[in-house]
């Protein structure tokens, strides 16, 4: 038993050149071209004006529609980033707030290991968090915002903005 490769559709007419729409019939032939077999792939109008000759098989395919993909989680570079302009816009404190507790859920940031203080330190304020990226070492420093309710909503959409990306 002879074993042929036949390439994958390129979705473009043959004859036409122009390419195919998702949810399109169209019509693949393999063709004898000396010791070796050429896939071909035709519009139906031209496969129903104009069958090719030599043809040894043929079948019938449909574009398939484009699916929205399931949104990708944005990667950990891009939330720092993006955590670190939030903190420079005071009107987006609660927006970093939120950002920053996925980040440490997530074990992104965490506190400085070693934080310790001295007796001539003074204490800590209490309103911010001091957290770490490990794996740079940078330091962030964010203030507790605890959001208002009536902004939940609208904080979620442009929390999702930040974490996810069309895939």
């Amino acid at each position: 038993m002879q074993e042929y490769t036949i390439q994958r559709s390129n979705r473009r007419c043959h004859v036409s050149d122009r390419e195919f729409v998702p949810g399109e019939s169209y019509y693949s032939a393999l063709i004898a071209q000396g010791s070796s077999l050429l896939r071909q792939d035709f519009s139906e109008e031209i496969w129903e004006r104009n069958r090719p000759g030599g043809v040894v098989g043929w079948w019938v395919s449909t574009v398939p529609q484009k699916r929205l993909g399931r949104p990708k989680p944005a990667p950990v570079h891009v939330l720092l980033a993006a955590l670190e302009v939030l903190l420079e816009d005071p009107l987006k404190g609660e927006l970093a707030y939120l950002l920053t507790l996925l980040l440490i859920r997530r074990r992104v940031l965490s506190e400085p290991i070693g934080l310790q203080l001295n007796s001539e330190e003074e204490p800590m304020d209490s309103s911010l968090l001091h957290l770490t990226h490990a794996g740079s070492n940078r330091e962030f420093v964010v203030p507790i915002c605890q959001p208002e309710v009536r902004r939940m909503e609208s904080l979620q959409q442009e929390l999702d903005q930040l974490l996810f990306s069309e895939a």
